[in-house]
């Protein structure tokens, strides 16, 4: 009778999981098409403002990474292997109980300083010239600015 009340427990609660995440996967799909529509782009960042986020080329710099390009992986984001080390190692300690959940923070908080210095370098030597630090003209900003 107990184990039955605990597996009547534990569906429902599987239940209300699956509801949030179909309502959350939702949301982000209308999330991503609403500002797709607005800017023409995913990145909130840079669809707004027009210039590039820390992370811009952070994907690009992984799929690179993968293939086994370091050097365009580091011509794009220097500190996207970091902070994707980092991210696998805070999925790590939180998700599956493994390692030192204070040292995962304390390494995820550095990659995010590091990778915030790495973009204000890379600001100042390479935008607007070189992707992909370049400006965004359909940016809502600039689009606001030019009367569009």
């Amino acid at each position: 009778m107990k184990v039955t009340k605990e597996l009547n427990r534990d569906e429902q609660q599987n239940k209300k999981n699956s509801i949030m995440t179909l309502f959350l996967l939702a949301s982000f799909g209308i999330y991503c098409v609403a500002l797709y529509t607005l800017t023409g782009g995913l990145c909130v960042f840079r669809g707004l403002l027009g210039i590039p986020c820390p992370g811009c080329g952070g994907s690009r710099a992984i799929l690179y990474l993968a293939k086994g390009n370091l050097q365009k992986c580091l011509e794009l984001n220097p500190s996207a292997p970091l902070v994707f080390l980092c991210l696998l190692n805070e999925i790590r300690v939180s998700y599956f109980k493994r390692g030192n959940k204070k040292l995962a923070s304390i390494l995820l908080s550095v990659s995010i300083i590091i990778s915030l210095i790495l973009y204000i370098v890379r600001m100042k030597l390479y935008f607007p010239y070189r992707e992909p630090y370049v400006v965004y003209p359909d940016s809502l900003l600039i689009r606001i600015i030019k009367g569009k």
